[in-house]
């Protein structure tokens, strides 16, 4: 199930990123909720908020980067055994992977998820981006929760 989940995520990264090329050709956008959500095209060439965007090796080094960080995951997903854990390890190989194949093929990453808060706008994203990060803060919390468990357990 867990795999279905990484082909899943991959396939829906890569197909919004096809459709958002097209329908934001030209630098159209789209308001989805006025004031805070807009569908805008972006090229992404370095990691989050376009560090190393500037440096022709940049690419390079985040493409082999995420290659090895990919094969970790699929080590680490093979050998975990907590269904939550394991799901949570799945999205952000799916990102991982999905992010990955626009630099290896494209050069950069596509990005066009643009939110917008009063004047501040969120560097513009991705739904790979957005299963890393989901993946990663779940993670997270359930190593917080089984580490405050343990705490929580253990004799004083």
């Amino acid at each position: 199930m867990v795999w279905i989940i990484v082909v899943a995520g991959v396939v829906l990264d890569q197909l919004s990123k096809r459709l958002a090329a097209g329908a934001l050709a030209g630098g159209r956008q789209i308001e989805l909720i006025p004031r805070f959500l807009y569908l805008t095209y972006g090229e992404n060439r370095g990691a989050a908020w376009s560090f190393l965007a500037n440096h022709d090796w940049g690419i390079h080094l985040l493409s082999a980067v995420s290659f090895l960080a990919a094969l970790l995951f699929i080590f680490w997903l093979r050998r975990e055994t907590d269904s939550l854990r394991r799901l949570a390890l799945a999205l952000v190989l799916s990102g991982t992977v999905g992010n990955l194949i626009d630099r290896v093929g494209r050069g950069y990453v596509v990005d066009f998820i643009d939110v917008h808060f009063g004047s501040y706008r969120f560097p513009t994203f991705n739904i790979a981006d957005s299963l890393l990060v989901v993946g990663m803060s779940l993670f997270v919390f359930l190593l917080l929760l089984a580490e405050w468990k343990e705490h929580q357990t253990s004799p004083s």
